[in-house]
């Protein structure tokens, strides 16, 4: 089969620690029919034991989806679920050379955080396409509408460029896929 350049999407998921990076992963995986939701609630693309135990990503971890799974010929997505803590930097600045764009996630209850800041400085600067999402809009303490001014006033994008989502119950996710059609570009060249 071959793939038309125009349907590739390479992209990665930045975050500051715990604001839902491996569980958006998680959903995306469910709803490209690569992970069944019956089976696991555990997070997949975290698959080394310490990653398990300790419920943090340290390794990056590439993935392709196929959106929407039904269609004869789909969108292929490259995800990278890339870690959020301060001691592994070094591996999401290498999963972002291979991107196009990335989706900054961002918690509803906490806000822009340090590493927010620093994975938007590294994606700003090699000219990524950013895709500002809100997680967690399902918890009792979350504060979209803040944080959503938070990353207007970050970015320089308008309320309609964010995406308000709760990767764990599911919730605008399918909105997110769409938005990743749109607003994150295919690769420059001909694979």
């Amino acid at each position: 089969m071959v793939i038309e350049t125009k349907k590739i999407r390479n992209f990665a998921i930045i975050a500051h620690i715990d604001h839902g990076k491996s569980t958006l992963a998680d959903r995306l995986l469910e709803l490209t029919n690569l992970k069944n939701s019956q089976k696991s609630l555990e997070r997949i693309l975290d698959s080394l034991a310490l990653e398990q135990e300790k419920g943090i990503t340290i390794k990056l971890n590439a993935v392709q989806l196929r959106y929407p799974p039904e269609s004869p010929n789909p969108f292929i997505f490259n995800l990278i679920d890339t870690p959020g803590h301060v001691d592994f930097m070094y591996e999401v600045s290498r999963s972002l050379a291979a991107c196009e764009g990335v989706i900054l996630l961002v918690d509803a209850s906490q806000g822009i955080q340090a590493q927010t800041l620093a994975y938007y400085e590294i994606a700003k600067q090699l000219q990524l396409k950013i895709l500002p999402v809100i997680n967690k809009i399902d918890l009792p303490t979350a504060r979209p509408k803040e944080v959503q001014i938070q990353l207007q006033g970050l970015l320089g994008c308008q309320e309609k460029d964010t995406v308000l989502i709760s990767a764990k119950t599911g919730q605008n996710v399918n909105l997110l896929l769409k938005k990743i059609i749109t607003d994150i570009p295919p690769p420059q060249q001909e694979p």
